[in-house]
């Protein structure tokens, strides 16, 4: 009987050894898992972060972009001064005036390229100066840097005629 409590009491503590040798693999298993999916956590949180940074930039480059393209539009291309001036040439007759181009010039030198523009506009003096307003105000990058206003003389006395000179800068951009 008593080799058979010694048998039993081997074979518990085998058992007993065993047991814990299963629980203490396991636990290492379990714990190598856990830093596993600890550190996979902590990269895939970079990894969103810095998902979430590119799609901040991605934004703001459409945005950039956006934006520069609606300046570009206030620009006028060298290429294209010539159907610039006749549409400004045009512009007088709805407004009840007369414009003409005296003399065109590309001044690429500087920070910003432009083009100095001189033109005279007659007619009326209300005409004249919505002619002038609207090329000023029109919708592209120019500023009026001169203007010299004069009525127009006849034999018989003044004509009610007005006449304005003005010189102007055009800002330009490059072909895209």
């Amino acid at each position: 009987m008593r080799h058979a409590a010694l048998i039993q009491l081997s074979l518990a503590i085998v058992l007993f050894v065993g047991v814990l040798g299963a629980y203490s693999a396991w636990y290492v298993t379990v714990g190598q898992a856990s830093a596993t999916s600890a550190a996979l956590a902590k990269e895939i949180e970079t990894k969103t972060q810095e998902s979430a940074r590119v799609a901040s930039a991605r934004e703001a480059l459409e945005t950039l972009a956006a934006d520069e393209a609606s300046i570009q539009a206030y620009l006028i291309r060298q290429e294209d001064i010539v159907s610039f001036l006749e549409r400004l040439e045009g512009s007088g007759t709805s407004l009840g005036s007369s414009v003409e181009v005296v003399s065109v010039g590309a001044e690429t030198g500087g920070e910003r390229p432009h083009i100095r523009l001189s033109v005279k506009i007659t007619g009326s003096f209300d005409a004249v100066m919505r002619t002038l307003g609207a090329i000023e105000y029109g919708p592209y990058d120019s500023a009026v840097t001169s203007v010299t206003l004069d009525t127009l003389p006849t034999e018989s006395g003044p004509s009610g005629r007005w006449t304005a000179s003005a010189t102007l800068t055009l800002g330009t951009r490059t072909a895209p």
